[in-house]
């Protein structure tokens, strides 16, 4: 028999779609991702390693010294061009793996108004969560 909450619904069933919406939201934002990279290595030559969408405690992305690129898949939730950013960012660290004057420089010509979704992030970060998605 499944499982009701006080409420009389189906906790089995809640879980069950959630469950597939997370699994639907993570295989857009990989698609999205795998869309924009392909863009930025046509345009810039940044090819990397590998690229695949991950939760993450913090933060947005990653890119590994190998060239292996990690982005949240809680970005499905933000603007397309603050996805493109985060792509951008995560791609640049194969050009300069620090966060210095020439990486900033290099990012500006990739994206070159990248400050307003930089700002958006920071503003609403608490925002791109899925908590609901978890029963919360």
């Amino acid at each position: 028999m499944p499982a009701t909450s006080a409420t009389g619904i189906d906790d089995d069933a809640d879980q069950l779609v959630a469950s597939e919406l997370k699994l639907w939201l993570k295989r857009r934002v990989r698609r999205d991702v795998t869309e924009i990279a392909a863009g930025y290595k046509t345009r810039f030559g940044l090819a990397p390693r590998s690229i695949r969408v991950a939760d993450f405690a913090s933060g947005w992305g990653s890119c590994g010294p190998e060239g292996n690129i990690l982005i949240s898949w809680h970005l499905i939730f933000a603007p397309r061009k603050v996805l493109e950013y985060v792509v951008a960012h995560e791609l640049a660290h194969l050009r300069h793996r620090s966060h210095g004057p020439a990486f900033w420089d290099f990012l500006r010509t990739v994206v070159p108004d990248f400050e307003a979704s930089k700002a958006w992030l920071e503003a609403n970060q608490g925002s791109l969560s899925a908590e609901f998605l978890d029963g919360r």
